[in-house]
């Protein structure tokens, strides 16, 4: 009865909770899992970081330990024939829709080299080695989709609009960010210009914004020195994170 009759006012409703919910998820990436997990830009209590990052895979599906290692890879090859996801390799459509898809296939390509030289200090984290199993991954992901499924059209509108905008949005920071805008140092990281620019940098939580300016400083908790940075906002203001190293520290 739920796909023979199905309540369109549900549906409509389900789709906007989900889309509520793929914001916030944007915003926990980049505080925490990007700033913090990864940077050690900001730090948060232990039990914070943890608990956001199972919620980002349990909400999301995003494996943490593989989205640190792949990211972290990136900054040491971006735009190189190593990195995981260069739009100036692979192509801005390409990285948009699939960075998702290079993240994954580049760790379980390089499994042991990502471990050894990227997550020594998650070596003890039992927790986030178990979410990042291939089978587990992939159960977590299928058994979202078979569910929602089974549940009718309004519970399948919450899926599609928290996990498929999350992960276009995701690649659209890579894509835009190194193809279009302002390069003020020198890497090939840029900065929005544009207003459409800017629109995907606060849908993102301020990633696009200064893109260059973190590929140049790495460790900086702001990607926007002397300009509201929406993701350190929410890091600092409303999750309570406290930044580590002062804005213009290099990486």
């Amino acid at each position: 009865m739920w796909w023979t009759s199905p309540s369109w006012s549900a549906i409509a409703i389900a789709g906007l909770a989900g889309a509520v919910l793929c914001e916030l998820n944007l915003y926990l990436t980049t505080a925490v899992l990007h700033r913090g997990t990864t940077h050690g830009a900001i730090t948060y209590p232990r039990w914070v970081e943890r608990m956001i990052g199972v919620w980002l895979w349990a909400t999301a599906c995003t494996p943490i330990l593989t989205w640190v290692a792949a990211h972290q890879h990136h900054h040491v090859h971006a735009d190189s024939e190593d990195d995981p996801h260069s739009p100036n390799r692979k192509g801005v459509w390409k990285v948009a829709l699939l960075t998702w898809f290079y993240v994954t296939r580049w760790v379980r390509r390089n499994r042991e080299f990502a471990e050894a030289r990227y997550l020594r200090k998650f070596r003890n984290e039992r927790v986030l080695h178990f979410l990042d199993r291939k089978w587990v991954a992939f159960l977590n992901f299928y058994l979202q989709i078979a569910a929602s499924i089974a549940a009718g059209p309004a519970i399948l509108a919450f899926w599609f609009s928290r996990i498929v905008p999350y992960m276009v949005l995701s690649g659209l920071v890579n894509a835009i960010g190194h193809s279009y805008g302002t390069r003020k140092f020198d890497n090939l990281g840029t900065d929005a210009v544009t207003f459409w620019q800017r629109i995907l940098g606060y849908l993102t939580g301020g990633e696009t914004l200064g893109h260059n300016y973190h590929h140049r400083y790495v460790y900086s908790p702001t990607f926007r020195p002397g300009k509201f940075d929406p993701g350190l906002w929410f890091a600092t203001r409303i999750l309570r994170g406290v930044p580590s190293q002062p804005n213009t520290m290099e990486g």
